[in-house]
């Protein structure tokens, strides 16, 4: 049966991490509130992709041809409108899922950041200051060149040449 749970992977999802209960396993934090699924995190994101017409490696695969990232790449859930990035391996318990809201991250200790978004929801990551706004970074360039390439736009010469 399918699980509607990956319909909360949406505009207004800020993140998705790993819940360690013995009912659920994803965290899932909103605008609106905070909510929990019996799918781990990458079914979710899997499932969420699938609505678009695609999975989460087929998305990754993309992302890669696009941006030269290899390691915690990016990637694009809903063509233009929906993004995450993985703060670590997407393997380890530990990752948390950003997508493409503003936030502000504050180095709470080495290696221990807080991402806080506009709404006030805040979230404690496992990795440097430097490392979430790096992922951010590669996000948004991401989306904006999958932009541009979908609407034929000129792009930098730059950029043509990783394609």
């Amino acid at each position: 049966m399918w699980n509607c749970d990956s319909n909360l992977i949406d505009h207004e999802t800020l993140a998705v991490t790993r819940a360690f209960s013995l009912k659920y396993q994803s965290v899932i934090y909103k605008k609106n509130g905070i909510y929990y699924s019996e799918m781990d995190p990458y079914t979710l994101l899997n499932r969420a992709c699938i609505r678009y017409a695609s999975t989460i490696e087929g998305r990754v695969q993309a992302a890669k041809k696009i941006m030269p990232y290899f390691k915690k790449p990016p990637f694009i859930i809903s063509p233009y409108s929906i993004g995450a990035f993985p703060t670590t391996a997407s393997d380890k318990d530990e990752c948390v899922w950003v997508f493409n809201h503003p936030f502000y991250v504050t180095e709470r200790r080495k290696g221990v950041s807080l991402v806080t978004f506009v709404n006030g929801t805040a979230i404690e990551v496992k990795v440097s200051k430097h490392t979430v706004l790096k992922q951010q970074q590669r996000l948004l360039t991401l989306m904006s060149i999958s932009k541009a390439l979908s609407q034929n736009a000129p792009i930098a010469e730059k950029e043509l040449k990783m394609l």
